[in-house]
């Protein structure tokens, strides 16, 4: 059907062309016509300017006049040679199967060779359905009230070219208010097609942009999306099921380029994700139908952030990423042979029944199973990634391995039990929490194995078995365990967590392994221990609890910078010693002993001694070495109520069988004058050196109380002629307390002026009435206020045994008032008040000290 071409410009009438007849022209209808084409549409061309130089034509011919609803075919007015439209008309449904062409304007018009509208909607309800074989040239004008566009099956020519997909644009497809797609593959550009409702009831839109589906809410009933490159769709989905019964429902998203979908799905209709490409989900998404993805494509929940996440079952044949940094929970049960991986660091909890038989990598953050999870598949935990199983109840299962480099928690009210055993392998962390009753023991190989009780490990008699791994000892509850413990080649830790725990091993730990202390808390080995491999305090107090508590056999102890070694007051010996920490002999009564068989190394670590001071006879806590010292270590002596008294050779605290290379220098906050550290026992002042004060340099180390002649060159070397009978007997070091006893009572007697009746006013002479100043008939008045100041600097260089010499600075304010209280003939009744406030610094230097001595006073009399 072609509308009427325009006639020739010359036979319009003077200036005018005439206009091309539409295709079909619908006029007068008050009802909904529908057009149904098959063949071909085509506005009629434009007339032809041949006589008159101006662009007005004449208009064209009216078609055959009709009752309304009728279809008039013929033209309508068309201007200045502009061609006619295919259709145009009101209320009207257009299902084309054929093609549709807008007419052409004719030559010399305004209009010439401009294409008329396909299709043209003036008013009412129009719609216009797109079928199999549909070919539109020119514009679909929709000015309607509520218009629709409706894609039925992919075209083969869409816009003036030949394509094996169908493009949508709104540069062709304009004012539709609802767009409906039923079938075919179809492609969407551009700014917003509809203004309102978009429903896919099946075929596919490809996206090539977020805004050419407008900003309203998209019903999915079975209709696919297709994402041309990466793109991001902001617009919410409400997932369906199909109303016309066909096998699909909801949403489908295919391809294999990425699309984000961050709007809300919502409703019960099912979301199908295959393709290569990814499908993010970055809405709270509340719909509760199942999620399908699969063979091959990939599904993800969340971009890292806090937002993302999805309700309903999920058949997972293909890749399932959840990507949070809080907490997340899918509580629907996900099935399929696809694999799952977590990712983002916050914490992703399933509570459904899950029988997905894929992989699950928890590549950061903490998955937590509180539902069970028969499927089967390995789950692999990475470094820095934790995999809860329950949270202290009775649900919380899985079935398959573990590849834990990470931390395993399983945290479940329920109870291992059987005759086998249990292994910890692996790099991660494992926690054990139920009271558990398998017998077979509990072997660690790696990683670590966390626990709060003696019963969260099993029967005890299954033993405890180490060969490499952990065993972290939590909180304060687990005081002590009774099982035997083996350290296999691999050897084991402890790792005592909590400062304020002491953990006490009270069988005997055997085996060719190495046992190594760490954590804040304390070990404490109380069995008879003959284990061979070497021991390391890494971190806390590893402490003897009994008598031979500390292996004998064990090949090396070593201290850390953070760890303690208490011998618990017990003898002991071990076969070497290397101290970056601290070895602790102040436990009880002075006098134990630590023999090393060995070597004695130190790397900057301290040795505390329990010592009597007193006499070289002292009772003292002693380092006795076999072998060679070397490197530095600190010496702190703790006084045992000792009184004090002069050495002749000194107290021996350290014993050198072999090369004595050691430096060991005392601790301690108090210095002689001589710039010596010293610990005080009684009246007298100890300081430590390597040989004797008398006789030869032996390589050990002594307390010693007495002056020495220094060497300049090295103050800790020895001071005295090596002479055995040097005849000169060293003076005493005395403590910094003597002199400055010595001196305290001159310093207090500075202050102690007398302030008796004649003092205060013997020298004082008043006026009165029966004389004045000093004549012989002058008198004391019967009251009187005084007042004195006096300042004094004393030296004072008495004979003491420190030889100490003191200088004392005094300032003395005294006042008072005195008056006469009776008088007789024996004479006269006077009474006063003194009030004296002074101060007074001495400084005191005595021997090896010097110190000074403030004192202040206030007295009332």
């Amino acid at each position: 059907m072609i509308g009427g071409a325009g006639g020739l410009g010359a036979n319009a009438g003077p200036g005018h062309n005439s206009g091309g007849g539409a295709g079909v022209y619908v006029v007068g209808n008050s009802a909904l016509v529908t057009i149904i084409n098959n063949g071909t549409i085509t506005g009629g061309a434009g007339g032809l300017n041949s006589a008159w130089p101006d662009n007005y034509g004449a208009t064209g011919g009216m078609g055959e006049g009709g009752a309304a609803g009728s279809i008039r075919t013929g033209g309508s007015q068309g201007t200045s040679s502009q061609g006619g439209a295919g259709i145009i008309g009101a209320n009207i449904a257009v299902i084309n199967n054929g093609t549709i062409t807008g007419g052409i304007g004719g030559t010399g018009g305004l209009n010439a060779g401009v294409q008329n509208d396909a299709v043209t909607f003036q008013s009412g309800i129009n719609s216009l359905t797109l079928t199999t074989k549909s070919v539109i040239n020119g514009v679909v004008s929709a000015n309607g009230n509520d218009d629709t566009l409706t894609l039925q099956n992919t075209l083969s020519k869409i816009d003036g070219g030949q394509s094996d997909g169908a493009n949508i644009s709104a540069t062709q497809y304009k004012g539709f208010e609802h767009l409906v797609v039923n079938g075919g593959r179809w492609t969407v550009s551009g700014s917003a097609i509809v203004s309102g409702e978009t429903t896919l009831n099946g075929g596919a839109l490809v996206v090539t942009g977020p805004a050419a589906l407008g900003v309203q809410a998209i019903t999915a009933q079975g209709g696919a999306i297709e994402a041309s490159g990466d793109q991001v769709l902001d617009q919410s989905f409400v997932l369906k099921n199909n109303p016309y019964g066909a096998s699909t429902s909801g949403l489908v998203v295919q391809g294999a380029d990425n699309l984000v979908l961050s709007g809300v799905l919502s409703d019960v209709g099912r979301l199908t994700k295959n393709g290569s490409g990814t499908l993010t989900l970055t809405g709270d998404n509340t719909g509760g139908g199942t999620t399908t993805v699969d063979v091959g494509a990939l599904l993800q929940i969340g971009t890292g952030g806090t937002s993302g996440s999805l309700a309903g079952d999920i058949a997972n044949d293909g890749t399932l990423v959840v990507d949070r940094s809080d907490a997340i929970g899918l509580s629907g049960a996900i099935s399929g042979a696809g694999g799952l991986t977590k990712n983002g660091a916050g914490t992703l909890t399933f509570s459904g029944a899950n029988s997905y038989t894929g992989a699950t990598t928890v590549s950061a953050g903490i998955l937590t199973l509180t539902g069970d999870n028969t499927g089967g598949g390995t789950t692999t935990v990475d470094a820095r990634a934790e995999l809860h199983i329950g949270t202290g109840g009775a649900s919380g299962s899985l079935a398959g391995n573990i590849v834990n480099d990470g931390a395993l928690v399983v945290d479940r009210s329920g109870v291992i039990s059987g005759t086998g055993g249990l292994m910890k392998s692996g790099t991660g962390t494992v926690t054990l929490s139920g009271v558990n009753t398998y017998t077979g023991g509990t072997t660690l190989t790696a990683g670590t194995l966390a626990a709060a009780s003696d019963n969260n490990l099993g029967g005890a008699s299954g033993g405890l078995t180490f060969n490499g791994g952990t065993l972290q000892v939590m909180g304060t509850s687990w005081t002590s365990t009774n099982w035997a413990v083996s350290l296999q080649a691999g050897g084991g830790t402890f790792d005592i967590e909590d400062a304020a725990n002491n953990f006490a091993v009270t069988q005997g730990v055997a085996g060719a392994g190495g046992l190594t202390k760490s954590g804040s808390g304390t070990l404490t080995l109380s069995g008879a221990n003959s284990y061979t491999g070497a021991t390391t305090v890494s971190a806390g107090t590893l402490t003897q609890g009994a008598a031979g508590g500390f292996s004998t056999a064990s090949s090396r102890y070593d201290v850390d910078t953070d760890g303690t070694l208490d011998l618990g007051g017990f003898d002991t010996m071990l076969a070497a010693l290397y101290n970056a920490g601290t070895i602790n002999m102040n436990v009880g009564a002075a006098g134990s002993t630590l023999m090393v068989n060995g070597d004695y190394v130190g790397h900057d670590g301290t040795i505390v001694f329990n010592t009597v001071l007193g006499d070289d006879n002292s009772k003292t806590d002693k380092l006795m070495v076999g072998g060679d010292t070397a490197g530095n270590t600190n010496v702190q002596v703790v006084n045992r109520d000792g009184l004090g008294a002069q050495t002749v050779k000194g107290i021996e605290i350290i014993t050198v069988g072999g090369q004595s290379n050691g430096v060991f220098s005392l601790v301690s906050d108090y210095r002689t004058k001589d710039g010596q550290k010293a610990v005080v026992g009684g009246a007298y002042a100890y300081t430590l050196h390597q040989g004797p004060a008398r006789g030869a340099n032996d390589g050990n180390w002594y307390l010693i109380s007495q002056l020495e002649d220094i060497k300049p060159d090295n103050p800790a070397t020895r001071r005295v002629s090596d002479t055995p009978d040097a005849p000169d007997t060293p003076a005493p070091r005395y403590s910094a307390n003597v002199p400055v006893y010595e001196g305290y009572v001159q310093t207090m007697q500075a202050l102690n002026k007398p302030s008796t009746l004649q003092e205060r006013v013997g020298k004082r002479y008043m006026t009165g009435e029966n004389g004045d100043g000093r004549t012989s008939g002058g008198m004391v008045d019967a009251h009187g206020i005084w007042a004195r100041i006096q300042g004094a600097h004393d030296r004072l260089e008495p004979t003491t045994l420190t030889g100490m010499k003191q200088e004392i600075n005094t300032f003395i304010l005294q006042a008072g008032v005195d008056g006469q209280f009776y008088e007789d003939e024996n004479g006269k009744l006077i009474a006063g008040i003194t009030g004296q406030y002074g101060t007074a610094r001495s400084n005191i230097v005595g021997g090896s000290l010097s110190r000074s001595n403030d004192m202040e006073l206030w007295c009332a009399l």
